[in-house]
């Protein structure tokens, strides 16, 4: 049998990084007084900052640890205390930090601190159609998650926010556009089609943040976002123009991505946290070894039933669509209920299957998907079974990441 062959062993080593690589601290969460190192690559230096035992220190403001508070935070992690001076400082910046790390709330927080001060020192800068900050994220899914982040922060430290994604209806967005609007999250190509329809002016952008910015450059939306950048830069050069602060977010970052965004955005600080490309020291790893006549779909069924039969939420990750259709077509003709997420499923159908896949009626506990489902997404999980082994050391250890806080997770 397959299983009786089934090599269990846990990773004992970091993943080798390079030598400038910082050494890993014993957890991932903050410890008072605890040193971490910010890399700066823009000027081949490290920096050191101290972890700060309170969203306070950081420099928030009154209105804006309202949100905070009623968010029942008290600690900030890591790329917390890192990004959010940083953001505060008006310096663009790039911030790493692993999956769940809490990288929304290292920009969105001083980002509406930042348009807040900016009301109270010229008066109101509210207009229809011209946002002052715009998020750009590559899916509708992460669009949705950063919204609602931000419509919480709005119930204490007031501003207008609004989403305009692929897969949503475009009349009910160019309504909420042509109202006055602070800040628009949504998704590279709806945000130019509003633009192109004259439903948003680039005119007040002050703020641009783009979330999950490694999978936006490495997966076709380079065009997008240089198509969105030109303006804002040929404004910046003109006698007097008004310049803009840039917040790239990622969970990884490759030296192509790297080299991409350097060149996209000069003098960039790189901010990265000690976890960033790290293993999950609780995390557990399996691996299965198949002859050339062994059937890997048949290995599958094997590990995932005894999964299931426990009762567990199981993530499937193909590194294709084709690979992902033919996975989820053999589940099916097994009677393993599956829901499915990549590129090719329409974004209203994505939600609803994200939605079956969350509930807790447990109907469908199977999520059959490409790495589209590994960026930004908040999901519980307690199995990870990559169907085809990642294609670089970073997405492995990217997809290890999903079931960090999960104590079971494997």
């Amino acid at each position: 049998m397959l299983l009786e062959r089934l090599r269990t062993r846990y990773l004992k080593h970091s993943a080798k990084l390079p030598s400038s690589s910082p050494s890993m601290p014993p957890q991932n969460l903050p410890v008072l007084g605890q040193e971490t190192e910010a890399y700066d690559k823009g000027k081949g230096k490290k920096k050191k900052k101290i972890m700060a035992d309170s969203f306070e220190e950081l420099g928030l403001s009154e209105e804006v640890m309202g949100a905070v508070r009623e968010m029942g935070i008290e600690v900030p992690t890591e790329i917390q205390c890192i990004g959010i001076p940083s953001v505060l400082e008006e310096k663009s910046v790039v911030l790493g930090s692993h999956t769940g790390s809490g990288k929304t709330l290292a920009y969105m927080l001083p980002l509406v601190q930042l348009l807040r001060r900016d009301e109270a020192m010229v008066g109101m800068l509210t207009k229809p159609r011209r946002p002052r900050a715009v998020v750009l994220c590559p899916t509708r899914e992460l669009s949705e998650q950063v919204f609602r982040v931000a419509k919480s922060i709005s119930h204490h430290a007031r501003f207008r926010s609004t989403m305009v994604s692929g897969g949503g209806r475009l009349r009910p967005q160019e309504d909420s556009l042509n109202n006055p609007i602070d800040m628009v999250v949504g998704t590279p190509g709806r945000v130019l089609q509003h633009n192109d329809d004259g439903n948003m002016v680039y005119g007040d952008i002050k703020y641009l943040v783009l979330d999950e910015a490694d999978t936006m450059f490495d997966r076709g939306f380079g065009p997008d976002i240089r198509k969105f950048l030109g303006p804002l830069k040929n404004r910046a050069l003109k006698p007097n123009g008004q310049g803009f602060q840039t917040i790239l977010v990622t969970a990884t970052m490759t030296f192509a991505v790297q080299k991409l965004i350097d060149e996209e955005f000069q003098g960039i600080e790189h901010l990265r946290t000690s976890t960033l490309h790290k293993k999950i020291a609780s995390a557990r790893h399996d691996f299965i070894k198949l002859s050339g006549s062994e059937n890997k779909l048949e290995a599958l069924l094997q590990v995932l039933e005894p999964s299931l039969a426990k009762g567990n939420r199981v993530m499937v990750f193909c590194n294709t669509l084709n690979s992902s259709r033919a996975v989820d077509h053999f589940l099916g003709e097994n009677q393993i209920s599956t829901v499915n997420y990549h590129g090719e499923v329409p974004a209203e159908q994505r939600v609803e299957n994200l939605n079956k896949f969350k509930s807790d009626d447990g109907d469908c506990p199977t999520l059959v998907c490409t790495d589209l489902a590994a960026r930004g997404l908040d999901l519980d999980v307690n199995h990870v079974i990559m169907f085809d082994f990642p294609l670089n050391s970073i997405d492995y250890l990217h997809l290890e990441e999903l079931h960090e806080w999960v104590p079971k997770g494997k």
